[in-house]
């Protein structure tokens, strides 16, 4: 029998019923099983808790009576495990049974702090994330989204950090960058760019994320391969106002918590003309988020503190030199 794999798995359940056995299934069917396998449920009302019970005894069940948020929820998973590796899942993934053993090389190198697989969309044809990039206009993106997997991402390389559908981070880089209270994840986000914030602190201490395109997973994040640029321009049309509101909140706390002077200047121009963008659009189709971003304005201050905490840490000493 194969060892235990020196992982945690988190998978933060809401009204995920009907993905989350098939997730659970291929933990299962891994190569090495994880040492932990914990899933917080946000108060769901579809049957997900009963199902865990019911079917997944090996699993640790977290219940809660209400929609806690990924960030908190995922602070809750990491806080009871002990793993020195921790995956964060998204209920609607499924993993190739040997993901784990071609992922966890990637810390072999010290200096890694985080590493990502290739996911596919379930079509097993269709890329969904190679890796996050950042934007010089300070928008995440998942190389490749929606297009061919045509072989461009087949060659291992560093990248900007891990997409949080299915992230892989070194308890200790997590632990380097937590606020106190062994807030992981930034509770004030709830949901929607918490994997861009966590890349970004982490490389701001001297982390890097690597890229490894032999563990493949798949992730249920729906669309075509013709249409995803015009997807992507008008998703935000598509989403409730608390959604929106979170994405547009957790861009801006992102960029207070994390960007550098020197670079913001520099890529002005493009920050700007998305922040045009968005509030012509908010101004449009959903005033009430501007109210809402204005009402809750103290977040934003808070975000400054927070970065003036992230100044004063300590900095791990890590090697120089690439990943391979």
């Amino acid at each position: 029998m194969n060892e235990t794999a020196p992982v945690a798995v988190i998978v933060v359940s809401w009204n995920s019923a009907r993905y989350l056995a098939d997730c659970l299934d291929s933990l299962r069917r891994l190569e090495r099983a994880p040492a932990e396998r914990v899933v917080v449920d946000n108060g769901s009302v579809d049957g997900s808790s009963d199902l865990v019970r019911e079917r997944f005894p090996e699993v640790e069940l977290i219940a809660g009576a209400e929609n806690l948020g990924f960030c908190r929820a995922n602070n809750l998973g990491v806080r009871l495990t002990r793993s020195p590796f921790v995956l964060v899942l998204n209920p609607d993934t499924r993993l190739e049974p040997d993901f784990l053993e071609r992922l966890l090389p990637a810390f072999e190198h010290p200096r890694v702090g985080s590493a990502a697989g290739k996911l596919l969309r379930f079509d097993g044809r269709t890329l969904d994330s190679a890796g996050q990039l950042l934007g010089r206009s300070r928008q995440p993106t998942d190389r490749g989204y929606g297009t061919p997997d045509d072989g461009r991402f087949d060659r291992d390389e560093e990248i900007f950090g891990a997409c949080g559908a299915a992230a892989l981070y070194r308890r200790e880089m997590l632990q380097s960058i937590a606020d106190p209270g062994e807030c992981y994840f930034d509770e004030a986000f709830f949901a929607f760019f918490e994997d861009l914030d966590v890349a970004w602190r982490a490389r701001n201490l001297g982390w890097i994320a690597a890229y490894r395109h032999r563990a493949i997973g798949y992730h249920a994040r729906g669309g075509s391969a013709d249409s995803h640029r015009l997807r992507r321009w008008a998703a935000m049309l598509g989403r409730s106002a608390e959604i929106r509101f979170h994405v547009v909140k957790n861009r801006y706390l992102t960029i207070l918590r994390n960007d550098r002077l020197g670079s913001y200047v520099r890529d002005l121009p493009f920050i700007l003309a998305r922040d045009l963008a968005t509030v012509v659009l908010l101004g449009l189709t959903g005033p009430r988020v501007l109210l809402r971003l204005w009402r809750e304005r103290a977040l934003f201050a808070a975000a400054r503190g927070r970065r003036r905490l992230d100044a004063g840490r300590p900095r791990p000493e890590l090697p120089l030199g690439r990943t391979g």
